[in-house]
């Protein structure tokens, strides 16, 4: 099964992709990496905007672990589009765009 295309994730530092990793669950549905291993599946690392500082447009972003179907979830626009970028994303789904 083809990878979903991340932005977060080619700008991740390695430590910070460890420590999301190291959960050993889904941020979103809870599942455990031990059961996606069952079925042949591993976390994978996404981001989460943390703040958003409107004087200066600075977004903070944290590293979350996600399976695949929430890791796809998080990137689907409200037309069911993928969109490589997760805030753009969630604003679609959202109405913000």
């Amino acid at each position: 099964m083809k990878c979903v295309e991340c932005n977060y994730r080619r700008k991740i530092s390695l430590p910070d992709y460890r420590d999301a990793v190291n959960k050993r669950y889904c941020d979103h549905c809870g599942i455990t990496a031990e059961e996606l291993a069952q079925h042949g599946e591993k976390l994978e690392i996404c981001g989460q905007e943390h703040c958003y500082d409107y004087d200066t447009r600075e977004q903070t972003h944290i590293p979350i672990a996600l399976c695949r179907s929430c890791h796809v979830k998080n990137h689907q626009t409200a037309d069911n589009t993928h969109s490589p970028c997760h805030l753009t994303a969630r604003l679609s789904r959202e109405g913000l765009d």
